[in-house]
Formats: structure tokens, C-alpha cells, sequence
């Protein structure tokens, strides 16, 4: 009887057992995107709404790695040696950007521009050794990156204006319903003749600042699709608005009612619930929107062919 020899497949490795050529590709993207980094360090550390800035990197750095390392290896490819030619010839111009940045630390121009390079590098990178779709499940730590940088002056101010007029707009609203009509002057409410002035650090700017950064953390986290990445954004803004209008309406309340030593005692304490009740509710938004996907990964079971398909769908 002939015996019919089968030649078993070899089971696909994971990026980790490639060599140091592929380990290269997530290092040169990582270095590209530092430069920025160090020039956002001054404003995370005097400004006053981007200390969150200091999660970013770390966090950045280590869900790229964890999604590299999930990468098949034999969709890798071993990077051409020009690319590491093309990031040392990217060194000048950081080089120039940062000489702008010390010129004028406040200068959030030069900080995007390296931005902007380290992204436009990073995605052509991966996108040569894994191809643009590959390229494209880098997305959300793209924009993780992007939202340490601090937004520029002008659209800064004007976002916390239009916030701030929104939140004195929906307080002034609340009072109404409750049978204690305000007046609106500007950014200030008064009633009577005692008036409480809604700052800019009230306006929620910080809040939507740094659940958009949460958002990209959670979506590539929890791996969401792109519809419901844009779903889990739409709920932290409506999140955080409806979250520091409360705020500024309890506050309002006590300097009415109670006084100046009473609000500036309840000031920080609020603020400090307002941000823990917002992260509850932003991180169970994230979990339930996660939930489908986990479901359908649990009901593939030993299928490894489903698992893979589901894995592809990233």
C-alpha cells in the first residue's frame, strides 16, 4: 500500500519571533513622534488643560507595540534600509522645528508641523510593510499621539468661547425651569444682585479636551470599528458638556445661596466629582460598545478561521 505523505502547514508566528528588521518599523515610528512630544512637555506642565498630555506618550507607545506584536509574520514584510536613510534625513527638520520651539515655547505651530511629519511618516512606513490597510488599524494611535499636542492659540479660545457660552446658555435655562429666573450677562449669571462669573475653566474645555483623548485610548483598547470609534467621540462630548453644565449649576446655586466661602470650598470638590462621574460613565459607554464584538469572538470558538476573520476586521 503507498503511503501518501502530507506535508503539515507550519502554524503562523506572530510578529515577536520576526527579526530585529521588523522590530525596526514600530522604533523608527516611535522616534519619529518624540520630538513633538518634548516640545508639548512645557505646556503639559504649566498650561492649563493639557496635563494629561503625560499618559499620551506611554500609552501611545505601548498599544502600538501590542498591536504589532499581534501582526501575523508573514504579512510583515522586512523594511527597505532606504527608510531608515529617509528618517535620519527627517533629522534636520526636527531639528529646525525644535530650534523654532525654543525660540518661542509658545509657538504651537512648529510642535503640529513635527506632528504632522511624525504621522505622515509613521502611516507611509507601516503602509510599506503591511500595506495601507494594515496601515489604516494604526489610526486611533495616530490621533491618540495627535491629541497630546496643544491646539493652537486661535482655535483654543475660540472653542472655550463657544463652550463657555453654551454651558452659561444651558444654566441659565435650568434656573428658569426650576422658577429662579437669571440674568446673562456675557459669561457671568445674575440673580438679584449677586453674580457668579462662569471662567474658562468652567466652560468644559479641559473635559472635551481630554475624553477626545480618552476616546482614541478606548477605541483602540477595546478595538472598536470606526463607526463605533465616531459613536464613543460623540458621547464624550455630549457626556462631558451635560456633566460640567451640572457642575456650574450646583455651583451657581451655592454662591446664591450660600455665599462666596461656601462656593470657593465646593469649587474644586465638584470639580473633582465632575471628572470621576465623567470617566464612569465615558469608560461603561466604551465597554458597551465593545461588548458586541466580544460577544461574537467568544461565540467563534475553537474556529480559528473565524477568530482570524475577526481579528482582520480591526
Amino acid at each position: 500500500m503507498d503511503t501518501i505523505m502530507t506535508a503539515r502547514r507550519p502554524a503562523p508566528r506572530s510578529a515577536g519571533g520576526a527579526s530585529f528588521g521588523v522590530w525596526l518599523v514600530p522604533a523608527l515610528v516611535i522616534a519619529a513622534w518624540l520630538p513633538a512630544m518634548v516640545a508639548s512637555m512645557q505646556v503639559w506642565r504649566h498650561g492649563m488643560y493639557y496635563d494629561y498630555g503625560w499618559f499620551v506618550p506611554p500609552a501611545a507607545i505601548g498599544l502600538m507595540l501590542r498591536r504589532w506584536w499581534q501582526l501575523q509574520r508573514q504579512d510583515v514584510r522586512q523594511p527597505a534600509r532606504y527608510w531608515l536613510v529617509l528618517w535620519c534625513g527627517l533629522l534636520p527638520w526636527f531639528l529646525v522645528l525644535r530650534v523654532l520651539g525654543h525660540v518661542d515655547p509658545s509657538w504651537r505651530m512648529p510642535m503640529w508641523l513635527l506632528g504632522g511629519a511624525a504621522a505622515v511618516f509613521g502611516h507611509v512606513l507601516i503602509a510599506s510593510v503591511i500595506g495601507w490597510r494594515g496601515s489604516a488599524r494604526f489610526l486611533c494611535i495616530t490621533l491618540l499621539w495627535l491629541s497630546a499636542l496643544p491646539w493652537p492659540s486661535v482655535l483654543e479660545r475660540g472653542i472655550i468661547e463657544w463652550l463657555t457660552d453654551r454651558v452659561v446658555t444651558a444654566t441659565a435655562e435650568w434656573f428658569q425651569w426650576f422658577g429662579r429666573p437669571v440674568e446673562v450677562l456675557g459669561d457671568r449669571l445674575r440673580l438679584h444682585d449677586v453674580t457668579v462669573e462662569v471662567t474658562d475653566g468652567c466652560s468644559g474645555v479641559r473635559s472635551f479636551q481630554s475624553f477626545l483623548m480618552a476616546t482614541w485610548f478606548f477605541a483602540e483598547w477595546q478595538r472598536l470599528k470606526p463607526d463605533r470609534a465616531v459613536m464613543l467621540l460623540l458621547f464624550a462630548c455630549v457626556t462631558g458638556f451635560l456633566v460640567n453644565t451640572v457642575r456650574t449649576y450646583l455651583l451657581a446655586i451655592i454662591r446664591f445661596d450660600h455665599g462666596v466661602e461656601a462656593f470657593e470650598t465646593a469649587h474644586d470638590s465638584l470639580g473633582l466629582a465632575a471628572f470621576v462621574a465623567s470617566a464612569v460613565i465615558f469608560y461603561f459607554l466604551s465597554d458597551q460598545l465593545a461588548t458586541e464584538r466580544r460577544v461574537l469572538v467568544r461565540r467563534a470558538g475553537p474556529d480559528d478561521a473565524a477568530r482570524s476573520r475577526l481579528a482582520k476586521d480591526d
